[in-house]
């Protein structure tokens, strides 16, 4: 379940006053969900003195707090640093005060620098937490994902900025409202513009890095040795994989947008996330009843949970569209 920062940082703080924070948390979502912010403020509930005013990670370096993130060339998290991380964690710090490390653009870390964290997340020095955040868990092993609570941060508030993707999406959802579809033949229509887009969607972003793969093999040929173009040939697949299953959960974000719309049309709720497709909406939300809404809702979120699993995403999507459309 994804949470606006504002939720997010209330739950921390009930764990925090009940004195159950965990050593190591993942804040994943994506530009502008307020990752930064949300572990800017965990540090200060933490450790409140001498903090106030803070806006930053970067203003909040010390010897008790690390912030680590990728190299300005090769936009990588080295081992190195990683290791200069545990090394800082093990140093004493004043009575009272808890060490933080905190990575940013964990997915930049790489395996190698991946299998050293596990390390400190297996067998954390005492009076330490640590953050690491990240748009794309997708590319972290899974041993460092089971060794993390994840706080998962919903998109900025307001109305959604839509891609051309979700427009199309979105475009397809009102005509489905709008022609008053149903039964399995409507749902599985849906399904299938569904699936075209993130077929597309995957095609596009193979090829973009693709190109980027290309442009660091002409470059570093000569110049490096070992295995290293290996290496980035195998980062730029786990990417790709990566970047597809974020616009996947986007797509499915938007659905509940959808359904989340028309239950607040139902309750004359002022705020919508998709004022642009208000006509498709208040017709869902007119012509069904809210536990018929509801009903939809958690077949979305039932989608959501087995597209996180090995689950066949064609069986998946087929399910899930029937359940929530058909």
């Amino acid at each position: 379940m994804s949470f606006r920062y504002d939720k997010a940082l209330e739950l921390v703080g009930q764990a925090r006053e009940n004195e159950r924070l965990a050593h190591a948390y993942l804040i994943t979502g994506p530009a502008g969900s307020g990752k930064e912010a949300l572990a800017v403020k965990m540090i200060e509930m933490v450790n409140p003195e001498g903090q106030t005013g803070v806006t930053s990670l970067e203003e909040l370096k010390s010897s008790t707090t690390t912030v680590v993130g990728p190299e300005s060339k090769s936009r990588r998290i080295t081992v190195k640093a990683i290791r200069d991380v545990e090394h800082t964690l093990q140093m004493a710090a004043p009575a009272g005060v808890t060490k933080f490390a905190v990575v940013k653009d964990a997915d930049c870390m790489g395996q190698e620098a991946e299998n050293a964290f596990l390390k400190t997340l297996e067998e954390p020095p005492a009076a330490c937490r640590l953050l690491l955040l990240t748009a794309r868990p997708e590319i972290l092993l899974d041993t460092i994902l089971s060794r993390c609570v994840q706080i998962n941060l919903a998109g900025k508030p307001g109305p959604a900025e839509l891609d051309s993707s979700a427009a199309d999406f979105l475009a397809a959802l009102k005509r489905h409202a709008i022609d008053q579809q149903k039964g399995v033949s409507g749902a599985l229509g849906l399904m299938a513009r569904f699936d075209r887009i993130l077929k597309e969607e995957k095609a596009a972003i193979a090829r973009r890095n693709e190109e980027a793969l290309k442009a660091e093999v002409a470059h570093y040929r000569q110049t490096t040795e070992g295995d290293y173009l290996k290496r980035r040939e195998e980062y730029y697949k786990a990417l790709t994989e990566a970047e597809y299953l974020q616009q996947r959960n986007q797509l499915i974000d938007y659905l509940m947008m959808w359904f989340g719309d028309a239950m607040r049309l139902q309750h004359s709720a002022k705020h919508l996330d998709l004022p642009g497709y208000e006509e498709g909406t208040r017709l869902l939300a007119d012509s069904l009843s809210i536990d018929e809404l509801s009903q939809r809702v958690r077949a979305v979120e039932t989608l959501r949970e087995n597209l996180n699993t090995n689950v066949f995403e064609a069986l998946a999507l087929e399910v899930g569209f029937i359940r929530a459309f058909g």
